[in-house]
């Protein structure tokens, strides 16, 4: 259950610095973090990029994989009990993602993540052993920790957690929030391809986003859309498992890890396009939904209010699309 954070698969068709005609220009502001890259634009006769620098970099002592005095990397380690606000919302919604899922989306699936060489761990990406994975899944599971009175609590004191699959969709929503708090209406803000737009561009018009099509390998060189959607006052993910797997032999290994199983998912889905009211849902069910396949994740989003969902599958030797009820509006 993890997807890939560095390559982008949506596209930002409709971004422009530009006045406008209005008091206020529209800034922009681009730059690294969590190891991909933000592009912000928003509307505001008032700098905040060095207030949105601060922000980031709160965000990345908190729930950083990658960086060892981060707080999520001391809770790993067991030297640590104390939660921050970012880190109680991250469980908070990591744990109702995990009963709507029923287990599928699990951030605790860290340690086989990681024995797949799609984690924090550097090494060689190779397919380990069953015993390995069995013995791994021990150690995975929600149901293995608690969160109370600002704390977490460890049943099990190997128990790991990945923030990879929910913590950018978290963290386009804490910025999101600082925006909103100053007033700001009309602004993009998305990191590492996960996107939330508020009110209008430039040109007065719903911000357009552009879905990748699938294409195996490509990156930014090379990239057509799938799709362009339009959205205000939304959020945007997509999950894909064309741009980051393993190879043995003629067998593909996708990045989207079952926790159920330790391996990963083999299903028709290619890649999955969430729409929803905020960013860490979006992400979190569009990974999940890699993961479930097609029908049940369908399911799931017409159960939810205010989802919608658009997934590339493959079809025998085809390749469609499947859209929820309410997803044609943003196209």
């Amino acid at each position: 259950m993890l997807k890939n954070k560095t390559i982008s698969i949506i596209t930002i068709i409709s971004v422009f610095i530009a006045s406008c005609n209005r008091n206020a220009e529209y800034i922009k502001y681009s730059g690294p973090t969590q190891g991909t890259m933000f592009n912000i634009t928003y509307h505001s006769d008032v700098n905040y990029n060095k207030e949105i620098d601060s922000l980031l970099d709160n965000f990345c002592r908190s729930l950083s994989n990658y960086d060892s005095t981060s707080l999520i990397s001391r809770i790993n380690r067991n030297e640590t009990d104390s939660l921050d606000a970012l880190t109680e919302e991250f469980f908070t919604v990591s744990k109702e993602v995990w009963e709507k899922t029923d287990g599928i989306f699990d951030v605790s699936v860290a340690p086989i993540v990681n024995a797949w060489g799609f984690g924090w761990v550097r090494h060689e990406k190779h397919i380990p052993e069953s015993n390995e994975i069995d013995s791994l899944l021990q150690h995975v599971g929600l149901d293995k920790i608690e969160i109370a009175d600002g704390k977490i609590i460890k049943h099990d004191p190997d128990v790991q957690i990945i923030t990879n699959a929910i913590a950018q969709g978290l963290s386009v929503d804490y910025v999101s929030d600082f925006l909103k708090g100053k007033g700001i209406t009309d602004f993009l803000v998305e990191i590492g391809g996960e996107i939330y737009c508020s009110g209008k561009n430039a040109n007065g018009e719903n911000w357009k986003i552009g879905v990748d099509k699938p294409i195996e390998g490509s990156g930014y060189q090379y990239r057509e859309n799938q799709i362009v959607i339009r959205l205000s006052d939304m959020a945007v993910n997509t999950s894909g498992n064309y741009r980051k797997f393993l190879e043995e032999g003629e067998k593909k290994y996708g990045h989207s890890i079952n926790p159920l199983t330790g391996y990963p998912a083999e299903n028709e889905m290619i890649s999955a396009t969430v729409v929803y009211p905020d960013c860490i849902r979006a992400d979190a069910y569009a990974t999940a939904f890699m993961v479930m396949g097609a029908e049940k994740a369908m399911q799931i989003v017409e159960s939810i209010n205010g989802m919608e969902a658009y997934f590339i599958i493959h079809d025998g030797e085809e390749t469609k699309t499947v859209e929820s009820s309410g997803f044609r509006k943003y196209e």
